[in-house]
């Protein structure tokens, strides 16, 4: 191969024409011992470019020095390798270690001997991983050219489909992520976190129209602008309106054709359900690829799956809230106490567990699966429990066993607020000392909903009229609570009780009992 050997610029005009813009250079790897072979190589392919990209060459003189120049670089697209250097197969033992210590698979590797006896094409290609075996006798300019050419293309499919690969990996990971956020804002919420992660942005805002909202002219419809990031950090302040949303043009297209709509610089992911409309607008300083176009496609097809099995959940627990309101009704039919008494037993659980710590969602859990504490009251004789006395013995024995009659009625349902009723109704008369029932569980063994219940039902009582006594001050509720702190109840639920004693107190008022 010589200078002479070099082509005409025409060569890569159809290249050339495609763009004027330069983007960053293929790496190609040279290992050969004969400095000559790196000199004339690089002259050769000096005025080369595809797809707008030109060369840059790395230079190793030996299978050792190949070695580093992977380990220094993880974008090499291809490889002119010699044979024969320290040893008569330090090439092809490269080539192996490549594929298979240093799990390379992508780039293209072109063998080139000058010593064909060396390395027979046959074996090689049969025992060895490359993608072409060339002679350096044959190797012309040309044939250099159309080498590298075919290498590189090939080098850009197998990325290509690396990086779909990779992205609907990551579509996958996120799509898991988000799935397991059944509310509704945290699973809107969660989505737009895994979209910028997905697209390495920083400037976005997350909207939702009621569904009815789409109906009407967009500059009368109301929408919540849940949260925003970067620059529409504050956008929930700002806009209240469809008019007052800064992508007019993108949301006209999105709501008339109901889809999602990208430009260059901008996305409007639209996901519509049965009773959920929402927009991801995300702004970006980066043009989408038609991959990352691709990947938000397929990611907002299972955010629509998402929307609606939430719609489905709620639609679950919703039937559940109105089996749970029956019950109680129940149980207040046949009982002294009102309807508020489980209200206001509810309500302060759900603020106890807040301060607790709990999730939003196990709050909310224990707020609506928190009235069935005592249906087991359903199974105890009405003489005991409409007695306008204290009970004797034998009875306080019948009445403690509610608990386990609550706990039974309920277990084994499969569902979540009817399960959750189950744990509070079995486990809210147990005592942090142990000495409770009707398993005589103590510390944390006893579960969380059944510590928290315990100190709400305890509180409300002590404060209500009963057919055996009158409401007690409020000093001495209080004073009674603070001494059974790490006896009757979790000295960590008295000190957040006692630390926020007005807002429990505000409930109670709130919701008096009729006279």
């Amino acid at each position: 191969m010589n200078d002479s050997d070099l082509f005409e610029d025409d060569f890569f005009a159809e290249e050339d024409q495609q763009s004027t813009e330069v983007l960053s250079p293929w790496n190609i790897l040279i290992v050969d011992d004969d400095e000559e072979i790196h000199r004339v190589t690089q002259m050769a392919l000096s005025s080369f470019s595809f797809e707008n990209r030109p060369l840059h060459f790395i230079s190793a003189m030996s299978a050792q020095q190949g070695k580093e120049a992977f380990l220094n670089n993880s974008d090499i697209a291809m490889v002119l390798l010699d044979v024969v250097m320290e040893t008569d197969h330090a090439g092809l033992e490269l080539a192996k270690w490549i594929r298979e210590e240093h799990t390379n698979l992508n780039v293209r590797i072109v063998l080139r001997t000058g010593q064909p006896g060396q390395a027979p094409e046959q074996s090689v290609i049969r025992d060895y991983d490359i993608n072409d075996y060339k002679a350096k006798t044959e190797l012309t300019t040309q044939k250099l050219y159309t080498a590298t050419l075919t290498a590189l293309r090939a080098y850009q499919h197998i990325m290509i489909l690396d990086r779909s690969k990779q992205g609907m990996e990551h579509v996958i990971q996120a799509t898991k992520k988000v799935m397991d956020k059944m509310g509704f804002i945290a699973f809107t919420k969660a989505a737009l976190e895994q979209i910028i992660t997905l697209m390495k942005v920083n400037d976005s805002m997350l909207v939702n129209l009621n569904s009815h909202a789409i109906e009407f002219v967009p500059q009368q419809s109301k929408i919540q602008t849940i949260c925003g990031t970067g620059i529409y950090e504050n956008v929930s302040e700002q806009c209240s309106h469809l008019d007052q949303l800064p992508f007019q043009t993108l949301l006209n297209q999105a709501l008339k054709e109901g889809k999602s709509v990208f430009t260059a610089d901008e996305l409007l992911i639209y996901c519509k359900s049965e009773s959920h409309a929402v927009m991801f607008y995300i702004s970006t300083e980066h043009p989408l690829s038609q991959l990352d176009k691709h990947l938000l496609e397929v990611f907002a097809e299972n955010l629509i799956v998402g929307l609606k099995n939430i719609e489905l959940h709620e639609l679950m627990k919703h039937s559940q809230r109105e089996v749970i309101y029956r019950l109680t009704e129940v149980v207040e039919s046949r009982s002294n106490e009102t309807g508020y008494h489980v209200k206001r037993v509810a309500k302060y659980c759900q603020l106890l567990a807040s301060l607790y710590g709990l999730k939003e969602e196990e709050c909310e859990t224990l707020y609506f699966a928190s009235p069935l504490h005592d249906i087991g009251k359903v199974g105890i004789p009405d003489r005991i429990l409409n007695k306008p006395a204290r009970l004797d013995a034998d009875e306080w024995k019948v009445m403690q066993t509610h608990a386990q009659l609550g706990e039974q009625m309920l277990n084994g349902s499969g569902l979540e607020l009817l399960d959750a009723g189950a744990i509070i109704a079995g486990t809210h008369h147990e005592r942090w000392d142990g000495m409770g029932y009707p398993k005589g569980l103590s510390g944390t063994d006893i579960p969380i909903y059944g510590r928290i219940c315990s100190l709400a039902d305890i509180f409300d009582a002590l404060c209500s009229t009963r057919a055996y006594k009158k409401p007690w001050p409020i000093e001495e509720v209080l004073s009674y609570i603070k001494a059974e702190s790490g006896k009757f109840f979790e000295p960590r639920l008295v000190e957040l009780f006692l630390a926020n004693i007005d807002q429990f107190l505000m409930i109670k008022d709130a919701l008096k009992d009729p006279h």
